[in-house]
């Protein structure tokens, strides 16, 4: 009789066991499948060539810098920094995303980290918005980012920046 109730509480022991990893299971899940902002993470997504050559990556495949240009200079906006602000997704695997087009800003300062809206080129967003996902296509892929040292999906926000003008300010 006492092998019989000690079987029967080891049973259930292991029955529950297996119900709380269940559990375990799927709050990871729901944990690890949203996606996270790549500037709060201590393990964000990395271009496996580096940052300089993500930049230059960008520079040569976002072709509206001819529209850019023609639309600052028309509107009289020269001696500054014009910068196209968008944002995509790195999933698991490392494969970039959905790019969109955020805006364009303009500042006068290299590494400022405020940058004015340019409200004439909101009637061209779908044009833009058409190049960014174009140029994110074509990437590379990444170096996933990792959170708990499992690969998760991120949104990374960055801007392409140029000067409109002649002589541009050192520093």
């Amino acid at each position: 009789m006492k092998r019989i109730i000690i079987c029967l509480l080891v049973l259930f022991s292991l029955k529950a066991g297996a119900q709380t990893r269940a559990f375990e299971t799927e709050d990871t899940k729901a944990i690890y499948s949203q996606i996270f902002d790549a500037k709060t993470m201590a393990k964000p997504p990395v271009y496996p060539y580096g940052p300089d050559s993500c930049k230059r990556y960008y520079f040569s495949h976002f072709t509206g810098f001819d529209s850019v240009l023609t639309k600052a200079v028309e509107n009289g906006d020269t001696a500054k920094f014009i910068r196209v602000y968008f944002s995509f997704t790195v999933d698991t695997k490392g494969t970039p995303y959905d790019g969109r087009f955020d805006r364009i800003a303009g500042t006068t300062s290299y590494k400022s980290k405020d940058a004015k809206t340019i409200k004439y080129f909101n009637d061209n967003k779908k044009y833009y918005e058409m190049l960014i996902k174009q140029m994110i296509a074509k990437m590379a892929a990444w170096k996933p980012g990792l959170y708990n040292d499992v690969q998760v999906e991120c949104k990374i926000e960055d801007f392409i920046q140029f000067w409109v003008g002649i002589n541009p300010p050192q520093g």
